[in-house]
Parts: C-alpha cells; sequence; structure tokens
C-alpha cells in the first residue's frame, strides 16, 4: 500500500462494511425502540418491565447502544476496518452479559436468550473474524 495514496482501502460497499453497518443500524433501532417504548423493549431483550423503577435502567441501556452504534458506523465512516474489528469483537461481551442477565434476572429460558443473544454473540464473532482476518493483495 502507498503511504502516499489517497484511496482508502476499505470500501464501504465491502461486505465486512455492509455488515458492519447492519450492526450499527440495528443497534441504533434497539436504542429508539427503547427510548419510545421500553415496556416491549424490556420484553424483548427478556427481562419484562416490573415497574416504572427499570425505565431509567432501559435509559441507560439505550444510551449505551445509541453509542455502540455510532462507534460502528463511524469507524466504517472512516474506513478503519482493523479498529472496526477491535471494536466488534470487544463488543462480544454485551450480548453474552445481555443472555446471562435475562436468564438470571429476566422469565426468559436459556434457550430463549441463547436465540436473542446468542445469536447476536455469534453474528459479533463471525464479524469480528472477518473483519480482522489480513486481506488479500488483489
Amino acid at each position: 500500500m502507498n503511504p502516499h495514496s489517497t484511496e482508502l482501502p476499505w470500501k464501504l460497499t465491502s461486505p465486512t462494511a455492509v455488515a458492519t453497518l447492519l450492526l450499527g443500524a440495528f443497534i441504533l433501532y434497539l436504542s429508539v425502540s427503547t427510548v419510545l417504548d421500553p415496556t416491549a423493549a424490556a420484553a424483548g431483550f427478556g427481562v419484562p418491565l416490573s415497574g416504572t423503577e427499570a425505565v431509567p435502567w432501559l435509559h441507560v441501556k439505550a444510551g449505551r447502544d445509541l453509542g455502540i452504534g455510532l462507534a460502528f458506523a463511524g469507524l466504517v465512516a472512516a474506513r478503519q476496518r482493523r479498529a472496526a474489528g477491535v471494536f466488534v469483537l470487544a463488543s462480544i461481551v454485551m450480548p453474552v452479559v445481555d443472555a446471562l442477565t435475562a436468564v438470571r434476572e429476566g422469565e426468559t429460558s436459556l434457550a430463549l436468550a441463547l436465540a436473542i443473544h446468542g445469536s447476536a454473540a455469534v453474528y459479533v464473532g463471525i464479524l469480528a473474524t472477518a473483519l480482522l482476518r489480513p486481506r488479500s493483495a488483489a
């Protein structure tokens, strides 16, 4: 790679960029839907809302999701493929903790928690692997 080249190495149309943007868009959707309908968001998460005292915690989750979704989009926009890969890989802890929380604190079965949060962890793991693998010289 020529250090004086103005060409950005990670194309926005590449499969990894699109997959990262889809992940960011989904997380942004979760953030907005949590603010708009906390009860439905809590049920979808696997920890049904039992009172208004839980709403501030859902807003904390919405803020977390907003920041993460914007970070994914920003890393793609800046064409920082490896940095996105590291961030996506580090983000795998969130769906794992979310699954454990839903099983421990909610009325969610392990199977449902794995279907909801486990599938997110698998997607994130596959995406991180794709982002961090060396690119071909072609």
